[in-house]
Parts: structure tokens; sequence; C-alpha cells
């Protein structure tokens, strides 16, 4: 594990500081925006500028690794210092993670480099083939591309030198994609680089130099775009270059043959003794007579031994030997179309994990991953799992022997094309962090707790393949500072984390390995700290390309502020589907009136509540809100308030750890249903189901009712077993059938409020019916009806009319 380096304050130095400090305005979290020069040479001292906001009252600066040391911190303004180190000669390469601590609080982190060989400027113009910039070899160049630059440098090699480029872009902490290129003389490419398995975004190129002469080196930007931010440091040498180490790692303590791949001079062997102290940033810097890499090699410590393949592998049926678990398998995939087998034995019912380093290692290998049974049937399969890396868990059905099988997803192969499948049976892990509370930002992801007042802080928990509750260790904070919590339950990940400080406690500061363990200390199981920031984001959607990640927690007691806030703790619970107000006091200094904006960090299980409340400028109170759901998680749960206001800048604060209590309702409601006529009363019978007991009189009322629905509130006792609600309606109410009607309790306990939804109901009104009476109408005369016409005559027959005409003639008698 790495030591927490600080600088020592020497008598003139603490004069120093005392005079930045006295002269400073008071006031809030500094900002670290950008350390310059980006890197610096091992062995030497150096002068850094950090620039940011609110500075000039540093007191120290925070360095997460040895090997650099801080003699002097000068303020040069207010926004930026000037910080004097000096670098070991035996100082570790690459990246170091710096933080100031000021009087006011504590800074984000930031990065500079460390390398091995001296700097060069680039001196412009430098932009053709014909007019590059000379420079001698094994030299580091600081340098900017803008836009559509190409940056051109030449240096004399001799036949056989190994000649490497390699550059820090990205990881300058800028979206910088660099490409960087080797030609000869007559223009001929002999090596480029754009992106790297081993450098990710940035690149290296290297050659075996073939004729005695002058090469050149060229940087731009891979789609010939460039800018002010557009920084570079480019190592340029004769050092060695390989891309992975094979195996990719070991147990530690014991001293491994270790093949080196990827350099053009070919395979570099060396014997390696795995480091067996925990360091955070692993890594393997590989050194001969021409020089030492400016970027390690990854390699993983593993507490159980290797298998290296054994060729031929490529058909299970030829595999005769069994493996037993735990173990790593290493191998490399090194020409197209190569498979990879192992054979491997398990009892039936064991659990294996099988995590497989490629990409992570620096190898360009995209794995696939599979597992077969005896029958040579697939059983499990995985790919990209870990990004381009796979993983799976496997349990055996069967006891028996099993074949593990691997190859490039692509079916591509390489020379340095390795891989490293590390299989163990779970293993129970805990990993602590103080979880983002902005986007994209480090913002109160330190401790900084001004003297005689708090800060507070969620600490996030990651549990795997264990459960149960979580607690604090003993954590060495600085002195005058202590820490408040309680312990983390096993269903949830965060826990909110109070710290204080005395009110005499001095200005210091430390970097704290904040760990945690398990409730059982039977398990033995404790999480270390780890926190990660977003160094480069680009395209698309703010993908994350570089990142920052460190080991422990910066920690400081800082100066006073004007203001202190508390909760009044609340004396009556929070009852599932109601409501409470936490009472926020703010004690304020003479002459500090600003507005203070108060947030509700941590939630229990079904609690819910505003994003933040402002207690207006001058005034002293304030309300939280708080809601539960029918579902939140019954108990008595601890939390805080978070304050922020303007001084110099935000300044935060935080109240006690204090306690609320969610419950079940005092009482709920079966409520009938009723119904109406418009204009017309109603009543609603109620049936009170009591849970808990209460003091005194509590109030009901109907709530959610229709416009032009009116009902008295009613007063109830825990003895009390039926209400009965009069409604009153108007000849205006609303038709039809209403079902947001709902009864709200509320409960006095010990002078506060507890309001809670007793339970709803439905209520129907009805638009009355209307009786028609008919108006009478006069009797009309009733006409004769028609006589019916005579029938007409047919017509007679020639012969009837003969016989009535003698007939007529006839004489009487």
């Amino acid at each position: 594990m790495n030591l927490v380096l600080m600088p020592r304050a020497l008598l003139g130095l603490a004069i120093l500081f005392f005079a930045i400090s006295s002269s400073a305005n008071a006031g809030s979290s500094p900002q670290l925006t950008s350390i310059m020069p980006r890197g610096v040479q091992r062995g030497l001292q150096h002068q850094l500028t950090f620039s940011g906001a609110r500075l000039d009252d540093a007191l120290e600066i925070f360095l997460f690794d040895t090997g650099v040391t801080v003699s002097k911190i000068e303020a040069i303004d207010a926004n930026n210092i000037k910080v004097t180190i000096d670098v070991a000669a035996d100082c570790r390469l690459g990246e170091h993670i710096a933080q100031v601590r000021t009087k006011s609080g504590i800074s984000e982190y930031r990065s500079f480099f460390v390398g091995a060989m001296p700097g060069v400027e680039e001196v412009e113009p430098n932009t053709g083939f014909d007019q590059p910039q000379r420079i001698e070899l094994n030299r580091t160049i600081s340098g900017l591309v803008q836009n559509e630059d190409i940056d051109w440098f030449v240096v004399t090699a001799k036949k056989g030198q190994r000649l490497s480029a390699e550059i820090e872009a990205i990881r300058l902490a800028t979206m910088f994609d660099a490409f960087v290129g080797i030609v000869d003389a007559k223009r001929f490419e002999l090596s480029v680089s754009d992106d790297s398995p081993l450098l990710r975004q940035d690149s290296l190129a290297s050659i075996t130099v073939p004729e005695d002469g002058d090469y050149y080196v060229y940087v731009r930007e891979s789609s010939y775009g460039g800018n002010d931010a557009c920084r570079y440091r480019l190592h340029v040498g004769t050092f060695p270059r390989p891309t992975v180490a094979y195996p990719a790692g070991g147990p530690p303590g014991q001293e491994l043959d270790i093949k080196f791949l990827g350099d053009p001079a070919g395979e570099i062997a060396r014997k390696l003794s795995v480091d067996n102290t925990g360091k955070f940033r692993p890594g393997v810097f590989i050194e001969d007579d021409q020089g030492v890499s400016p970027s390690p090699i990854a390699f993983r410590n593993f507490p159980h031994p290797n298998l290296l393949e054994t060729e031929p592998n490529d058909d299970m049926a030829a595999i005769a030997s069994s493996t037993a678990l735990p173990i790593a398998f290493n191998g490399i995939i090194d020409k197209p179309g190569d498979r990879d087998f192992f054979k491997f034995s398990s009892k039936k019912d064991e659990v294996w994990d099988f995590e497989v380093y490629s990409r992570r290692i620096g190898s360009g290998l995209d794995p696939v991953l599979i597992i077969y049974n005896g029958k040579s049937e697939v059983i499990a399969n995985n790919d990209d799992s870990r990004g381009p890396d796979a993983y799976l868990r496997f349990q055996a059905t069967v006891e028996g022997d099993y074949f593990l099988g691997v190859h490039d997803h692509l079916k591509r192969g390489q020379a340095d094309f390795v891989y490293r499948i590390e299989v163990d049976h779970p293993a129970p892990t805990l990993a602590m962090e103080i979880p983002r509370n902005v986007q994209y930002s480090q913002e109160r992801q330190t401790i900084a707790v001004p003297r005689g007042n708090r800060f507070a802080a969620l600490i996030s928990a990651t549990r795997e393949n264990f459960g149960g509750e979580i607690i604090l260790s003993e954590n060495s904070l600085p002195a005058g500072m202590r820490v408040v919590s309680k312990p983390m339950p096993a269903n949830l990940t965060v826990m909110p984390v109070v710290f204080e400080a005395d009110e005499a406690a001095e200005l210091t500061g430390k970097l704290v390995d904040f760990t945690a363990r398990n409730a059982d200390p039977a398990t033995n199981i404790v999480g270390h700290f780890r926190n990660l920031a977003d160094f480069v984001l680009g395209e698309p959607n703010n993908s994350l390309y570089y990142s920052g990640t460190i080991d422990r927690v910066a920690t400081a007691v800082i100066d006073k502020v004007p203001f202190k806030i508390d909760v009044v703790p609340p004396t009556a619970p929070l009852v599932r589907n109601g409501t409470i107000q936490i009472k926020i006091t703010v004690t304020r200094e003479p002459g500090f009136d600003a507005p203070i904006n108060i947030q509700f960090p941590f939630r229990s299980p079904g609690v819910g509540t505003t994003g933040s409340i402002t207690i207006p400028q001058g005034q002293t109170e304030g309300y939280y809100p708080l809601n539960a759901d029918g579902g939140a998680q019954l108990g008595k749960w601890p939390f805080y308030v978070i304050g922020s206001a303007e001084f110099n800048g935000p300044a935060w604060v935080s109240s006690q750890l204090a306690e609320l209590e969610v419950a079940q309702p005092f009482v709920t409601f079966e409520i009938t249903r009723t119904a109406c006529d418009q204009g017309q009363p109603a009543q609603l019978y109620c049936k009170l189901n009591h849970a808990v007991p209460f003091d005194g009189e509590a109030k009901a009322e109907l709530l959610g009712m229709p416009a032009e629905v009116t009902s008295e509130a009613k007063t109830f006792t825990k003895d009390t077993t039926e209400l009965v609600f009069a409604m009153a309606t108007t000849a205006k109410s609303p038709p039809g059938n209403h079902k947001t009607i709902f009864a709200q309790i509320t409960v006095t306990q010990n002078g506060q409020a507890s309001i809670g939804n007793a339970g709803g109901t439905e209520f129907q009104i009805n638009t009355p019916i209307v009786k028609v009476e008919m108006p009478a109408q006069p009797v009309a005369a009733v006409a004769e009806p028609p006589k019916p016409a005579e029938p007409t005559a047919k017509p007679l027959s020639r012969l009837e009319q003969l016989r009535q005409s003698k007939t007529a003639n006839k004489s009487p008698q």
C-alpha cells in the first residue's frame, strides 16, 4: 500500500504559509483545474503552477505516491500558486495525482507526469518534413498541436539501434487523439500508430533502425484537428518498448521467468519478483542499457499458480492431462484462426469465476471464452463482459472433466495476443467510495470540516459475494476530527456519515485509507476506499476516455464559516402514505445573512422529498418536507441535511446525524361508498382500525373532493371506532363517480404533526330526476263517420234488360 506523502513544513515554510493565509480571504472550497508543466524529469527540482480558483491560502499539497516531496508553496494570485517539488532519482515513472489543501477546503485532484529523460520544448516552425526540429535521442518533447498542424522532429540514429516514440496526449487530461509516425529520409513510413492496446487512445511507434542516418518522428491529431488544449509529451529515444508480458501475472512473492513481447528488437526476458505489497498502481517498467520504458506493462497479482499453454492445444482431443482449479491459464493466440484449449476438473456443484485478462493487460486480443462438457458440447460462453475482455461464472453440473476454449472474436492472431484466465471460487469483496454529488464533478468527494462545525457525506459500499451489515472501521482522521455513523443495513448500498471538528482543532489534513468491514467479524471482510474522477469526456454522449483513480480520501480541518445548521430531531414518526416536516435551524454569525440552500441526501427505502429548499436571506428556520409511500421500509433511520451558502464561493456544512422513524400509520379508515343528488347532503361512514396508540386528539379531514363539495373536519382519539362525515353539495357539483376522495389524518406527538393518508373511497353525484307535468288538452268534437257509399250496380245483361222491360209494360191487375 502506498504511503501518504505530505510536505514537511520547516519553520520558514510555516511562516510563509502564515503569510499566505493571513492575507487571503477566508472562504470556500478551492478549485484545481490544471497543473503546468504537465510533466517533469525525475532526479531534479521543479516548479509547477497549480491553477484554478481560491488557491492563495494553500497550506499543503496532497500526493498519493512516494518519490515527490514539496519544499515550497507560493501564492502568485488568488487563483494560481507556484509549487516547488523535489523528484527523487528513483521516483516511480508515469502519472502522479495531487490535491491542494487550503485553509478553506480541499481541491479536486489532478495529475502530472514524471519521466526519465531530459525535457525539450517544441519550437515552431516545425510543421513540415522539410523543416523539422532537430533533437537529440532520449528526450521528452513538450508540444502543442493546433488545427491541421503536424509537428516534425528529426534524430540521428545508427543501424541496429532501437528507435521508439511514445506519446502522452489524452493522458494529459485533454481530448487529444494523437497519431505518431516514424519515417526515413525518403519519407517511407517505418512505423505508425493511432491508439494502442497498451496506451488506449495514446500511441507508440518503435523500430529497429535499418541503417545509419536521419529519421523523422511526427505528431498530429488523428483527424488533423487540434487546438490550444492539444498538449503532448513525446518521448523519443532508444528505450525498450514491449507491449505485453507473458505470463502477465503470478503469485505474490514468487520469482517468475517473464517474457516481454512486442519490442522491435525481439523478446525481452526477465526474472521478476512479483510485488506482494498490494500496490495501488501495479505495473512493470522495462529497463536496459538503452533506457527505460516511459509507461508500465500491466502485471497481475493472483494467489494461485500459473499454467502456460503447451502446443499443440488447438484440439480438445489432443489434451490428455486435466488441471485442478484454482489456477491461472496463460497463452497466446499467435496466428489467425488459432484456438487454445485447456482441460480442467471440477466436483459437482462447485462454482468458479473465469476472469479473462487481455485488453486490460495491454494485449490486442478480443477474447471469446467457451466452456465445454466432456462430450465437447458448449455449456457456457461469454464475450465482452469486462469491456472487450470476457468473464463468466460457472457451476459444474456433474463431477468430472471439462474443457476451456479461448479464441479471438474476429479469428485474428498475433505474436503479442496474450491472454490470462484467472479461475477461482467467488470471493467476497467490499469497496468503499463517496458517490458523485454532481455529474462529471468531484464536488464534495473530500471531507473538509470547518472548525466547530460539521460536514457529511454518503459513503457507498459495493458488496460482492456476501451480504450483511457494513460498519465503518476505526479510521485515523486528522487530530480534532471525529466521525459519527450508524451501520449500513444489509439491503442498502449507502450510509450517511457525519464528520465533526473541534472548535480549537488545528488546520491539519490527511490522506485516509478509509475502510469499512462486514458487521460479522468472523468473516474478516474489509473494504478499502476507491474513487474515480472523469478527466476526459467526449463523443458520443460524454463517453469516458480517461480517468484518474485514487485509493484514499482527502480529509482536513478547515477554517470557520459564518453559519451552522441543525435539525430539530423529529418527535413523531413518518408513517407510510404520510408526510412530515423536518425543522432546520440556522445559527448565523453577525453580519452574515446570505440565503442557504439545504439538501437532504440520504433517504431510506420508500422515502421521498424535494431536491432542495432555500432558507431565505437573513432567516434562521426552514422546513424540509418528507413523504413515505405505502411500502416504505419500517425502522429508525439516520439522516442529515447539508447546506451551502456563498462565502467567497460556496461553503458547505452539515447538520448533526439525527434519526427518523418510519412507521405504520397510527390508524386506517374503512370508508363506505356513498351517493347523493346534486344539491343534496350525503354522509360518509368510516370504521377506524387503530394500529398504534397516540396521545390526545387527532384530526381527520376529507381531501380530494370535487368542486362544490364540502365537509367539516373531525377530531377523534385512540378510542374512537367510528366517524361520520357530513358532506354538502350544490347544484353545480360535478356529476359522476369521483374516486379521488381520501381521509387525511394529523396526529400530533410531542408537539410535532405526523400526517397520513388513512384510506380512500368513491362518491357518486347524480343529476336529479326531473318529473315532467303534461298540460291539459281541449276535447275536440267527434265527427260522424261518413256513410259508406252505395254499391255501384252491375251492368245488366241483355236478357235481364228485356225481362225488366216486359214487366214494366204489364197493366196492373
